[in-house]
């Protein structure tokens, strides 16, 4: 724990990192916590398949024990106008078995209302294994702001639902603390940090680059980093989230460790 705050390391930050190292780098750098991709984004690739691996689970449960590094969240479920939730099963028994009380979830559904429905079966499943899902809103995503995740949330009517908060996406979507302090407070589940330039990408395809490989460290940039955490709850867990492709020459430890430096450095400018 750091000032009260839950610090995890986010999957993009080692992005390609084969799971165990993950959570060796993490246990390494000092963070309480470890994301893991369990399923990729739409349109993506699985780098290391987890789900259906029992001996990878039962090693990634010894080594978690181990090094005293817990699993705060799982990417990343994608509601299309095609999606059977059933599918998801598998990945909702894997995230229980390694205690993850989180997963990730975005929108590529045009019609909301059947994207709530099937918000609210997913939802309804991982309340069984004691499961929340966290709504996050990107750009060029269908569900692209705060506003939009929050309707969504709502009109699933599931309890267990709220939004996962990326600074970027934040920003990126034209959100700002504001927007954030204009919703209930148990609405946001967690918050993933960056910092980001002042200037917004040009269109989608920059900001996906901007998001996968040219975020900035923690209180590097020209975002209202203090502003947000102030309407945040002060216990809030934090997901450190600073891919960048600069950092290329970096090994998996190290670009966790930069994230860990500069996610505290900045914690500790707030005083808390």
């Amino acid at each position: 724990m750091y000032a009260d705050h839950r610090l995890s390391l986010a999957y993009l930050t080692v992005q390609g990192c084969p799971p165990l190292d993950h959570v060796r780098a993490a246990a390494a750098a000092g963070y309480d916590s470890a994301g893991l991709r369990l399923i990729a984004p739409l349109g993506l690739d699985l780098a290391h398949p987890i789900v259906g691996d029992k001996a990878l689970i039962g090693q990634l449960k010894s080594l978690s024990a181990e090094l005293g590094v817990d699993f705060l969240d799982g990417e990343v479920f994608t509601l299309t106008p095609a999606t059977d939730v059933r599918e998801w099963q598998a990945v909702l028994e894997t995230a229980a078995e390694l205690s993850m009380p989180l997963m990730q979830i975005t929108s590529e559904d045009p019609d909301r209302n059947r994207a709530a429905d099937n918000l609210a079966r997913i939802a309804g499943m991982a309340a069984d294994h004691g499961i929340a899902m966290a709504i996050e809103f990107m750009r060029w995503r269908t569900a692209a702001t705060i506003e939009d995740a929050a309707e969504l949330a709502g009109l699933s009517g599931a309890r267990n639902v709220g939004i996962l908060l990326d600074a970027l996406h934040l920003s990126r979507s034209g959100g700002s603390p504001a927007a954030v302090a204009a919703l209930p407070s148990d609405l946001i589940l967690y918050l993933q940090l960056c910092d980001a330039g002042a200037e917004m990408p040009a269109d989608d395809p920059s900001c996906i680059a901007e998001a996968r490989g040219g975020r900035l460290q923690p209180g590097t940039g020209a975002l209202w980093l203090r502003e947000l955490v102030d309407v945040l709850p002060a216990d809030i867990a934090i997901s450190v989230e600073t891919p960048n492709s600069a950092d290329h020459a970096l090994d998996f430890t190290q670009k966790a460790q930069k994230g860990m430096d500069f996610s505290r450095r900045f914690l500790a400018s707030l005083g808390r």
